[in-house]
């Protein structure tokens, strides 16, 4: 039974607001996936949102080496990667010759080493004080945070063990977000604070000259956890998977929870998304498209 303060269903979006979305840019943990496996029904629905000329875009907390993956074997233009701390696109060098480029958040990579060190010490100081705090195994393939596991490789982390995960944090200086799977964890350094949505502003910028506030209305964004919530706040079209509703409160006292819900969990909604989109659309749309 749908909650009494959820949002409205997205079906009941208007036709030519979904019409109008040429972007569909969406998180991957428990958004596409779910209990960390793809369904076979949401990668049917990126091939047939693809098909219709959406611009695909996956927004993640997961690593750089898994944005790689990502990006190199599923039919995306980009993936945002670790909160916002880096993108990976495809382009061409100045010969013409296809090859995938990168931005990060801090640019210096001497500034980007420091950083590293902060979160180390940082890191140690959460193994040290909280029993069942343990690192995840990506952060061998992750340039700019570090993360902490939550379910993926043992017993569920406790919501008073999170909690204190992310206070030692916050007492060491550092920032944190929180997804479906991890807390992950960031040393800001002269470029200051970041999210998803900072990095796919600067995305739409380098790729198509456009603001993210200028190409909000063709912008359609998916996600599932708090994490998610600034993009859901910037996108002119957000929709949140089924088990977004246990992180609605946390969302809507930040002003960030989306405009609309689906039914389905993780994949499974996000299939259903691609599908009441794609009733309402007329024409293919290109990342550069308005």
């Amino acid at each position: 039974m749908p909650h009494r303060d959820a949002p409205p269903p997205f079906s009941s979006c208007p036709a030519d607001r979904r019409r109008a979305c040429t972007r569909l840019f969406f998180d991957v943990d428990d958004t596409v996936t779910w209990r960390g496996r793809l369904p076979e029904e949401s990668v049917r629905a990126l091939y047939r949102a693809h098909a219709a000329g959406l611009s695909l875009v996956a927004v993640t907390g997961r690593s750089f080496a898994w944005g790689e993956l990502l990006v190199r074997l599923l039919p995306l233009d980009a993936v945002v990667v670790e909160t916002g701390a880096a993108a990976l696109f495809h382009a061409r060098d100045d010969a013409g010759h296809p090859q995938l480029a990168v931005m990060h958040h801090e640019e210096d990579g001497e500034v980007r080493a420091a950083l590293r060190h902060r979160r180390r010490v940082a890191a140690g100081a959460v193994l040290a004080q909280v029993p069942s705090a343990r690192l995840a195994t990506d952060n061998v393939g992750r340039l700019a945070d570090t993360a902490f596991d939550l379910i993926e490789e043992g017993p569920p982390v406790p919501a008073d063990d999170a909690a204190a995960i992310r206070r030692i944090l916050d007492e060491a200086g550092l920032v944190s977000a929180q997804s479906s799977v991890h807390i992950n964890a960031f040393a800001l350094g002269p470029s200051g604070p970041f999210d998803k949505a900072t990095m796919v502003d600067r995305l739409l910028r380098r790729m198509s000259g456009t603001a993210l506030a200028d190409a909000a209305a063709t912008l359609c964004y998916v996600g599932d956890s708090t994490n998610d919530g600034p993009l859901f706040a910037a996108a002119g079209l957000s929709v949140g998977v089924g088990n977004v509703r246990r992180h609605l409160p946390a969302l809507r006292e930040r002003q960030q929870a989306p405009a609309f819900v689906v039914d389905g969990e993780g994949g499974f909604g996000f299939a259903q998304v691609v599908a009441t989109l794609l009733e309402a659309r007329d024409g293919p749309g290109l990342l550069g498209g308005t």
